[in-house]
């Protein structure tokens, strides 16, 4: 029997592993959470099981790498010196080859392994096996596909052998920022040839160590190109004007923390000397909007621009007026040529657009005045913006953004519910806003803003009426209104699926926190029949 064009292409092991590859779901650090149909689907066959377990043991956090443990003898080095009766002598290799050869084939399959809450005595086993290999097969690679790994220390100590696991292949390393371990770091080295990312975490790095140690360790990873440490915002800036003479770097990442270190002299005083301006990304977690004007302010000193600025987790704290203006001017006037912005100062739970607020006297209202000098960076495609406070939208800032940024295609503007202006103030948003500006943004394709839908205001405008002359906006694949307001999810539904014939993703913020910036039930069950309606009409 003659076979197809595909079967002389695949195989039905290439095809049950393509089953495999798509059918994992994993969160956000790469664990796996629909494990359990891998399990079911590795006992169906010997086809079927390689692929199926290559897909639970790909991924390996601090607690399935444990599994790891449970496949090794109690005392492996023992236990392989006993030949059974009746088998032709074996050497010793082969000894360690058929004992161990379970464990072997599942360590073939780890390509993240994370080890960094194992205790001393789990480490100190992994390492008589790791030993146990190097001495009877030293040119056996136990993890072969391993690209990502986090390791314990004890007392600053790697408690694993390191050469051991064959690291050649690692382009990602994790690892506790002791001290003692950083003085540690330019010896090893050169154990990773092609690493990428290397993070230093929990330990906040002091400004002596980054100078003696892990700025020169740094240097010498000429593979290295993403760098992050924890420390605090006193000593960020510094790290950041030694990155300048690093070119291979291209993106840092700073997780602040609060230190004990004593302060270093001011910043002012730096005296580095200025280079050819180069491009860095730049994120930070748990800093404020103060240290994100003094970063950027210290980027421009040592001639480096930012074409992506990302900063998560910003202390709620510090969202004032003040700070927020610096922090937008430090954003203009440093990075002409930025296509990402993201800033998030909220606390989410459940819905990333929840706020934890009671009242709207506790909020403080940013207008549409302070983002408008944003509009000045022209190359801008990804604009996203959660902040913990009430972010007024209005018809002329989005006007002004589909003006200037032409190539936009991904913005979020902080969506919840609507919040009352002053009569002499602009109105907010609605609908058919919405829809013009989409229309106008020919590569938009994620858009979440909050819109008036009143139906008075909708039906006196005969928007519904208009509804087949609408512009549309082909390009959107995911529309979030946030807490906006409804009345008749009919007609909503009719306006939606035709101005966004294409779109795949619906979402809004329901009513499940006490704030009074979410909607009511009745507007979260509108929009949820909304949403039914919207993908039985969009084509």
């Amino acid at each position: 029997m003659s076979k197809s064009a595909s079967e002389r292409v695949f195989g039905i092991a290439d095809l049950v592993d393509c089953i495999c590859g798509n059918a994992a779901i994993r969160n956000d650090d790469g664990t796996l959470t629909n494990w359990y149909f891998f399990f079911t689907f590795a006992r169906i066959n010997k086809i079927a099981a390689t692929p199926a377990l290559r897909e639970i043991w790909r991924h390996l956090d601090v607690h399935s790498a444990r599994k790891i443990l449970k496949l090794l003898p109690e005392n492996p080095a023992s236990q392989l010196t006993v030949i059974r009766g009746g088998d032709k002598p074996k050497t010793q290799q082969q000894i360690v080859q058929l004992e161990l050869g379970r464990i072997f084939f599942y360590c073939e399959m780890v390509e993240f392994f994370h080890a960094l809450g194992w205790t001393s005595i789990e480490a100190t086993r992994l390492n008589d096996f790791l030993n146990l290999v190097q001495l009877h097969m030293p040119s056996k690679i136990v993890f072969p596909r391993l690209k990502s790994l986090l390791f314990p220390l004890t007392h600053g100590h790697c408690n694993l052998n390191l050469s051991g696991l064959g690291l050649t292949q690692i382009e990602h390393i994790s690892v506790l920022s002791h001290p003692t371990f950083c003085s540690q770091l330019i010896d090893i080295t050169p154990l990773f040839p092609v690493i990428r990312t290397l993070e230093l975490k929990d330990d906040i790095v002091a400004l002596s160590p980054w100078k003696e140690t892990i700025k020169r360790a740094v240097g010498t990873m000429s593979s290295l190109r993403n760098l992050i440490i924890t420390t605090s915002r006193s000593i960020a800036p510094y790290i950041l004007a030694d990155i300048a003479t690093i070119p291979t770097i291209k993106m840092i990442k700073f997780n602040i923390r609060t230190s004990n270190h004593p302060e270093p002299p001011n910043i002012n005083s730096f005296s580095s000397s200025r280079q050819s301006s180069r491009d860095l990304i730049l994120k930070m977690t748990r800093g404020d909007f103060d240290i994100i004007s003094t970063l950027l302010r210290q980027s421009q000193s040592v001639s480096i621009s930012h074409s992506v600025l990302i900063f998560d987790g910003i202390d709620k704290d510090s969202i004032e007026q003040p700070s927020v203006d610096r922090a937008i001017t430090a954003i203009v006037d440093t990075c002409p040529s930025l296509k990402m912005l993201t800033i998030i100062a909220t606390r989410s739970s459940g819905s990333r657009f929840y706020r934890p607020i009671s009242t709207e006297d506790d909020i403080l209202v940013i207008s549409s005045q302070t983002l408008e000098p944003l509009t000045r960076l022209s190359h801008i495609t990804t604009l996203d913006l959660h902040l913990e406070t009430a972010l007024i939208i209005t018809p002329t800032f989005l006007n002004h953004i589909a003006e200037f940024w032409s190539s936009l295609q991904y913005c979020y503007l902080s969506p919840f519910k609507r919040f009352e202006l002053e009569k002499n103030e602009e109105p907010l948003l609605r609908l058919p806003d919405i829809i013009h500006f989409a229309s106008r943004c020919p590569s938009l394709h994620t858009l979440g803003v909050v819109f008036d839908l009143e139906l008075d205001i909708i039906e006196r405008e005969g928007w519904f009426e208009q509804s087949p002359c609408l512009p549309v906006a082909r390009a959107m694949k995911k529309l979030d209104v946030g807490s906006s307001g409804i009345w008749d999810h009919r007609r909503t539904a009719s306006i939606i699926s035709t101005a966004f014939p294409f779109l795949d993703n619906f979402a809004w913020t329901g009513p499940s926190f006490k704030s009074t910036m979410c909607m009511s039930a009745r507007e979260s069950e509108e929009w949820f029949k909304t949403q039914n309606l919207v993908f039985g009409l969009c084509s």
